[in-house]
């Protein structure tokens, strides 16, 4: 909790309720205290600091991944920006790899910081598969389009980068199938149509008229 809260006071009674699910028992203070007292002997003395009304863990920018991803992110966004798309790409991929699984699953007071990098990594990775199309690699990302689809059939975007892959490599028919189901899902579970931008792709992929970007 101190690591997602990093150089922000946490309170002793916020993590009672996280480590003892809100029910900490009579010896939950002594407890606390010999956690903290084993971790400033691990990481040093003044990593953890006592602050009314609990603890603060002291870190760098440099020392918290999270930071370090965010900051090649946006290095990765200003290449794109500026023209490189090859640069920018190979950069958003390198980024990517940074992630090695969900974020502390075991921690309630983890779950709105898991779901928001969580967002944000999927972000990235359609950055990344738009400069991939822009770079032509069209062939390349429908297999893994496909699979990022069915694992996020909600994701218009993604639907979208799959539809205009698979339209660029010849794979018209399979494109609007792609669309066609995606409508089917919209309408069926949710009762609402696909956007304005998917509706407007699916007409330009009818005409011919593909190109990368959303």
């Amino acid at each position: 909790m101190l690591v997602l809260h990093a150089n922000e006071v946490v309170s002793a009674g916020r993590i009672f309720d996280e480590l003892w699910d809100q029910c900490p028992p009579p010896s939950a203070k002594a407890q606390l205290h010999s956690i903290v007292f084993r971790l400033r002997r691990l990481l040093g003395r003044t990593r953890i600091g006592t602050a009314r009304p609990g603890y603060v863990l002291r870190a760098s920018p440099a020392e918290l991944e999270v930071d370090l991803v965010r900051d090649d992110v946006e290095h990765a966004r200003r290449v794109l920006a500026a023209g490189d798309v090859e640069s920018g790409a190979a950069m958003l991929r390198s980024a990517l790899k940074r992630w090695r699984g969900p974020v502390l699953p075991e921690l309630r007071c983890a779950a709105h910081v898991a779901a928001g990098l969580e967002e944000f990594r999927m972000a990235v990775l359609e950055e990344r598969v738009d400069a991939d199309l822009l770079l032509g690699r069209d062939a390349d990302l429908v297999a893994e389009l496909t699979g990022l689809v069915a694992e996020h059939p909600l994701r218009e975007r993604l639907r979208a980068q799959l539809m205009t892959a698979l339209a660029s490599s010849g794979r018209v028919a399979d494109a609007l199938d792609v669309y066609a189901a995606f409508r089917r899902t919209m309408v069926g579970e949710l009762g609402v149509e696909p956007s304005n931008r998917l509706r407007a792709l699916h007409s330009r992929i009818l005409r011919g008229e593909v190109a990368a970007g959303w």
